[in-house]
This record gives C-alpha cells, structure tokens and sequence, in this order.
C-alpha cells in the first residue's frame, strides 16, 4: 500500500488548490495500487473542495486503477464536515445539523434534470445564500445552468461535473464549488481567438462574456461567468477560476495578483468557486 499525505491547511484560495493538485501529481504515478491517504498532519479542508478531491480521486481511479483509503475513526474526529457533506461515507447517515454544507456531489454531463434540481434545493434554499439576492435566483440559475452545460462543450470528456459548498456562519460567506474534468478553456478558444496564447488569457477572455459556441456554432453562450461575477460582486463575493494552468481571483483586483497567477503543476479541467455573501 502507498502512503499520501495531505497536511496543513488546505483552503479556497491558491495555496489549497496547489496542495490538491500535489496530491494528484503524487498519486499519478502509480497504477493498479491501493492508496493511504494520511490526514493525520491535516489540520482543515474546506468542505466545498470536497468537490475538486472527488474529481481527482475519481480520474486516478479510472485511469490508473487507483483504490484509495483512509482512517475513517480519525476522518470523522477531525472532519465530521466532510461526513456532514456526504464526501466521507459512514455506516450510519451524518444529518448536517449545523446547516453549514451543500451536499458533494456529482452529475453525468447529459444528467442535466438532476442538476437543476440540486440547484434549486439545496444551494437556492440554504441560509447561507444572501437573501439580497433572491430575486435573482431564477437568472442565477440559467447562469449556472450554464457553465454546466459549458463544460462539456469545452472540455470533450464525459467525466461527471463535481460540486460541493460550505457555508461559513462568522464570515457570513457561502462557498459554491464546480469542477470538470476537460480540456479546459484555452484549446477551444484558441480555435476561434489564436492570439490568445495561454489559460490566463483565456480565463480573461471568458470572463468577459465572450463564448466559443457563438463563434463556432453560432449558439448564443459565455454570459454564465460575467453574469456569476456581477452577482457574486454585488454580495461582496467574488469569483475564482482555475482552468489549466491558470489561476484568477476577482477578489485579488488591485493587488499585485490582479491578472491572475500560474500553477506550476497545473491539473485538467477547469475549477469554479463562487463566493456569496451575505
């Protein structure tokens, strides 16, 4: 059996994906083995990104034959949240009393019923969605509708599309994570925008509006992350996207990250984290 470890503090921001992707690149060199994941030096993970680890555990399972464990005693002492959230699977069903995650979850890239109903019920009707932004959710919605049904046109895969949330009560913030295991943005854009050279640039590019179905098939498309942006802006929240080796946080405008930064170990696909608050 080999041994991984995951330790400190793995959070939404840049530091936490890298020490996600290390995990991946670390596991990606071994086939048809049974994998430890030691958590016993981890101190906390944000519950959304349960969402991104289950993306990674599932392609190196399906593509290398990986089998993982873990010490399910000290998971449920020091990440109940994880239980809560469904990631960890327990004998007996964990209730999510404290009402502080969405569920983790996956959804088959034509399974598209089961994710507007997600949507609808479990990030729509949690009390850490802003009320100041209830009149939006049916537009909130089409927008995230969206970027699910984006993902697979960019990515051409038929892996499933993760997600997972956590709200956090004393930063009055909810955390709603989506993650495809695709291409990422930068191939199909380069097809209809060869000037743009690397996934920083066309993180920009889509978030701007602009959309590759228009221009390829001419199918109206790319509105879903501006319109995310300006909602999540208007709750002092923000929005992060990771997407090949690309690395952009609206939060980090007028910092010396403003533009973005690189990923030096970069993973597939594209990761969306949106930040409500209330």
């Amino acid at each position: 059996m080999i041994t991984i470890e995951l330790n400190n503090i793995i959070n939404t921001g840049y530091s936490g994906y890298s020490k996600l992707i290390k995990f991946y690149h670390e596991a990606n060199k071994y086939k048809n083995q049974e994998i430890l994941i030691c958590i016993k030096n981890l101190e906390w993970i944000d519950a959304n990104l349960s969402a991104l680890l289950d993306a990674i555990l599932h392609k190196l399972a399906h593509e290398n034959q990986l089998t993982f464990t873990i010490d399910s005693e000290l998971a449920q002492q020091k990440f109940d949240v994880l239980l809560r959230n469904g990631f960890f699977k327990a004998p007996k069903s964990s209730v999510d009393i404290k009402k502080t995650t969405l569920p983790n979850a996956q959804f088959s890239v034509v399974d598209k019923t089961s994710y507007i109903r997600y949507l609808e019920d479990s990030l729509m009707k949690h009390r850490g969605f802003p009320e100041k932004l209830s009149h939006l959710k049916e537009s909130i919605i089409d927008q995230l509708i969206e970027i699910f049904c984006n993902s697979h046109h960019h990515s051409g895969s038929e892996y499933p599309f993760f997600v997972s949330g956590q709200y956090f009560p004393k930063q009055k913030c909810l955390i709603f994570t989506m993650v495809d295991l695709g291409n990422g943005f930068l191939p199909k854009i380069m097809q209809v925008e060869p000037k743009i050279k690397d996934s920083l640039a066309a993180i920009h590019w889509a978030i701007e509006g602009n959309s590759t179905k228009l221009k390829m098939e001419e199918i109206p498309g790319g509105l879903g992350l501006k319109g995310l942006l300006q909602y999540c802006s208007e709750s002092n929240g923000g929005v992060q996207i990771v997407s090949g080796d690309g690395f952009w946080d609206s939060r980090d405008k007028g910092s010396m990250f403003s533009d973005g930064r690189t990923i030096e170990n970069q993973f597939v696909g594209t990761t969306v984290n949106l930040f409500f608050k209330a």
